[in-house]
């Protein structure tokens, strides 16, 4: 993980010294994004959220879900890739703050750096400072990802600051994945808590589980014929979610026919796990996705 004392570049202005394997360009609404094409992998990053809404390992297939409907006007979040659940998860810790997921997946970020690494790949360096609050965000494509995720009170009290890393896997039917690592676990769904995971999960209408978990899940989809692994670092919660065909209808920016598609496991720190940090501490959580064919 990069500390803190990084150098820095000026948001919207092309940095100097960028590998040829990357490339800054406007996507779609107009909005800046770093595209990867490294020897081990591609990936495409949005400055807006600091949202990576693609990646794929050379030689494998897309691992992220994105919405064909997702909006891209620079003031909505990106329904797909990897949105950033920050300071708060949902409506936090009290249920009362907005937005939802907090602000940082709304939030226009700062490319700082884009280097290659020794295994072929490229490490893209974000940062945002806000609400007493200073975030980097590390996002290393290749054949493996690795996302690293850093935050420092800036401010003179303590906070309680909860993350997820809000991960879209795409799959080809929901129904026939069957998600292992979970077992023996507790987990909250809605308004009750204190269940426990029995055998692999398997999703046959709405999920929205949030598990006391830091173990490696595994999502294996034999429509796709893989498996997605997820391990998260340093993370004490991992979240499930799929919306299902009800949910899906009230959302303008998921198409009613996409909800299959997807499976959102999500490394995160949230509910009774979410640190508190004092006045300079500095706290890390990450993930590490790869995917193993059936």
């Amino acid at each position: 993980m990069t500390t803190f004392n990084g150098a820095s570049a000026s948001l919207g202005t092309a940095l100097s010294g960028l590998p040829r394997c990357a490339v800054l360009s406007r996507g779609r609404g107009g909005e800046p994004r770093l595209l990867v094409d490294a020897p081990a992998g591609s990936a495409e990053i949005y400055l807006f959220g600091a949202h990576l809404t693609a990646w794929t390992p050379r030689g494998g297939k897309p691992v992220l879900f994105l919405s064909r409907q997702a909006v891209f006007d620079g003031a909505t979040g990106i329904r797909g890739g990897v949105p950033l659940c920050l300071p708060w998860f949902g409506a936090g810790p009290q249920g009362t703050s907005r937005p939802r997921h907090g602000w940082a997946r709304t939030m226009t970020w700062r490319l700082r750096s884009v280097q290659t690494t020794a295994e072929g790949g490229a490490v893209a360096l974000l940062t945002l400072e806000h609400d007493s609050l200073a975030v980097m965000y590390e996002v290393e494509v290749g054949q493996t990802l690795r996302l690293s995720l850093s935050l420092r009170n800036t401010g003179s009290s303590p906070r309680l600051v909860e993350a997820a890393l809000h991960s879209y896997l795409a799959v080809h039917d929901v129904t026939a994945c069957q998600v292992t690592g979970l077992e023996g676990a507790e987990y909250t769904e809605g308004s009750v808590s204190g269940q426990v995971q029995v055998g692999p999960l398997q999703v046959r209408g709405p999920v929205d589980r949030v598990y006391r978990s830091s173990g490696t899940v595994r999502v294996t989809d034999p429509g796709g014929s893989r498996t997605i692994v997820v391990e998260g670092l340093g993370s004490p919660t991992t979240v499930v979610w799929n919306p299902w065909s009800g949910s899906a209808k009230g959302m303008a920016d998921l198409a009613d026919d996409e909800f299959p598609r997807f499976l959102c496991v999500e490394t995160a720190a949230a509910r009774q796990d979410a640190p508190v940090l004092e006045p300079g501490q500095t706290w890390s959580l990450g993930a590490r996705l790869y995917t193993e064919s059936l």
